[in-house]
């Protein structure tokens, strides 16, 4: 029988695969590791304990290592992967069981922050044109566009499609948020593979501590007024300010989005096929996903300052 360490080991070397095969763009990466490298790592912390971590880490930045010969793409790993699962582990462990939705809540605002001050450091240190950082990085967009489009030029050239005005306009709508798209993207990894995760334990009967009560999620305050400023200076700023915090904005816009799906869990528990109800209302989020977003965004707020989970539980109460 394998030792914890030994398994710690194999699964942080088991989600480096993944990310390898991902950033490689290998089928399998694209399929599992672009979402759930993390989900090993995840599940060798919650099964095993914190005091594998280290130990799995190790095993994970090696097998990168091995794999790519590259301590740039070791660091990566650190940095996307098991940065973001020691975050949130600590505070799935550590959360007491009559302040679960507080505390998973702090880890998450914690570990968006965290993806946020990263992402802004990465833009600020970038090397920048006279026309600012978002026109700096619409031309790196545009540049790596540019051979795609030239590969696809010859089969289309009868049919009428200009591609270089239809590159033009995607790297316009790309460039615009695609940092804090790629920030939300880093830290919904790290949501997805910890839930999944703590799932997968809970039935193999392996978890070390009880699901948390996701429906209980409570971001603190600070978030709500962090996020408004953000929004805020983007909508009254221009330039590399108004680029910067707008994508922030983006990115800090997860935290909500995860207090406004409580909300909806909560709603739709109350109705006589919640599950029903529920695969409705997510098969529907993901046909309008930006309407979709600012919803739930909206949800969130709301139930932050007007308590909308306690008066729906007072009103259930009450029947």
């Amino acid at each position: 029988m394998l030792k914890p360490s030994s398994i710690a080991v194999v699964a942080g070397a088991f989600g480096a695969v993944l990310l390898v095969a991902f950033l490689k763009g290998s089928v399998l990466g694209v399929l599992i590791g672009a979402m759930l490298s993390p989900l090993p790592l995840a599940m060798a912390v919650l099964g095993l304990g914190t005091v594998y971590l280290p130990v799995a880490v190790i095993g994970g930045a090696v097998t990168v290592l091995a794999l790519t010969g590259s301590f740039v793409l070791a660091s990566v790993y650190l940095v996307v992967d098991a940065a973001p699962v020691a975050v949130l582990t600590r505070f799935i462990r550590m959360a007491p069981p009559d302040d679960q939705g507080p505390s998973i809540g702090r880890g998450v605002a914690v570990l968006t922050v965290g993806v946020v001050v990263v992402m802004l450091a990465a833009l600020l240190l970038m090397p920048a044109d006279a026309g600012g950082i978002e026109a700096t990085l619409r031309a790196r967009l545009d540049q790596v566009m540019q051979s795609s489009v030239d590969g696809m030029s010859g089969a289309l050239s009868g049919s009428g499609v200009d591609l270089a005005q239809a590159r033009t306009d995607l790297v316009r709508s790309m460039a615009g948020l695609l940092p804090g798209a790629a920030a939300w993207n880093w830290s919904l990894r790290a949501l997805i593979s910890a839930a999944v995760g703590q799932a997968m334990l809970r039935r193999m009967g392996l978890a070390l501590v009880e699901t948390p009560a996701y429906r209980r999620f409570e971001l603190p305050g600070w978030v709500f007024i962090v996020l408004a400023g953000t929004a805020g200076l983007a909508l009254l700023t221009k330039g590399d300010l108004g680029f910067l915090a707008g994508n922030a904005a983006v990115a800090l816009s997860l935290p909500a989005v995860l207090q406004g799906l409580a909300v909806v869990h909560c709603a739709f528990a109350r109705f006589v096929h919640p599950k029903t109800g529920l695969a409705v209302f997510y098969s529907t989020a993901l046909l309008i996903p930006t309407i979709s977003v600012i919803a739930l965004v909206v949800a969130g707020v709301a139930d932050h300052f007007f308590k909308l989970r306690g008066r729906m539980a007072q009103a259930q109460g009450g029947q």
